[in-house]
């Protein structure tokens, strides 16, 4: 074959490799833009809104739920989370576990805990890293002293705008065992702290403060209304409408529950995603405040 008949033909594999570059450069550059967008971590704020048969028609409140601070700081003195908690004008602000990192200064903690007392009643129950860190009742002290009700398997009636329910909280498992580093804790000890529930009265909204989501069916064993957790960290990846979260704590790969609502016979879960910003990448994953609108249907 002499060279003016391959003119043509190295012409035209120049064409596909030019525009095989191109496609290459593209999907590249799409890959990069939407990682980007993925690992943006600004604070999002998520709202449910739920019925209850147990308020009646007209009655209602805003509870406003934070977990897995793992003390860490959004601007000076958490203003950006501070401001957020402001605007959403909290009837109630609840804590479920790992505010306190085992590892990271309390300083980040300590700026929230200082501030949101200021703004509606406060209530805590623990997570795993406040008993690894070997210092848990000096934590619990110390949020209390900030004028936090810390609730350690106990219970409280609270009235909100007039409106009295049942407020439930739960040590996180780590506090059985040896509640070393690393350690979950004791399921079977864990469930039997749980069956001290089992005679809330079922007239009342009961809502359940615990920081493991994974539990749901336990805590479904008893009347609890709502339950609200942390813990799992929204499974650190999550692909829209394909991956609602690659790995969380306790589950594995492919939680059910890292972040979201969920339902178990009549008992709703709700779980936030959480705050920690560490080294693990969180991918369309922002840390998120949880804001929960309950409104009455009763007579």
């Amino acid at each position: 074959m002499d060279g003016k008949r391959l003119c043509p033909f190295v012409f035209m594999l120049e064409v596909v490799m030019d525009r095989r570059k191109r496609w290459i450069h593209a999907f590249v550059l799409c890959a990069i833009g939407i990682g980007i967008a993925g690992l943006q971590c600004g604070l999002v704020t998520r709202n449910y809104t739920l019925e209850t048969e147990k308020l009646k028609e007209g009655q209602g409140m805003r509870l406003l739920m934070l977990s897995d601070l793992h003390s860490c700081i959004y601007g000076e003195n958490q203003c950006q989370l501070m401001e957020r908690i402001i605007r959403e004008q909290p009837d109630c602000i609840l804590l479920c576990g790992d505010i306190v990192d085992d590892k990271i200064p309390r300083d980040g903690a300590e700026q929230l805990l200082q501030q949101i007392t200021q703004i509606a009643p406060c209530y805590y129950v623990s997570g795993n890293h406040e008993f690894w860190s070997g210092q848990a009742e000096d934590i619990f002290d110390m949020i209390e002293q900030y004028g936090v009700h810390v609730l350690r398997n106990d219970q409280e009636t609270v009235t909100i705008n007039e409106v009295s329910f049942i407020l439930c909280g739960v040590d996180d498992p780590a506090s059985t065992g040896t509640q070393q580093a690393r350690s979950y804790g004791e399921s079977e000890e864990y469930r039997r702290t749980l069956s001290q529930f089992q005679n809330l009265d079922e007239k009342q909204l009961c809502v359940l403060l615990a920081h493991r989501p994974e539990y749901i069916t336990e805590y479904a064993k008893y009347p609890f209304d709502l339950v609200l957790c942390g813990h799992a960290h929204g499974g650190q990846w999550r692909i829209p409408y394909l991956l609602n979260g690659l790995i969380a704590p306790n589950q594995g790969f492919f939680p059910k529950y890292a972040g979201g609502q969920y339902t178990c016979g009549s008992m709703t879960e709700i779980v936030g995603r959480g705050l920690a910003r560490d080294w693990k990448p969180r991918l369309f994953n922002p840390p998120e405040i949880v804001v929960v609108d309950l409104s009455g249907t009763g007579e």
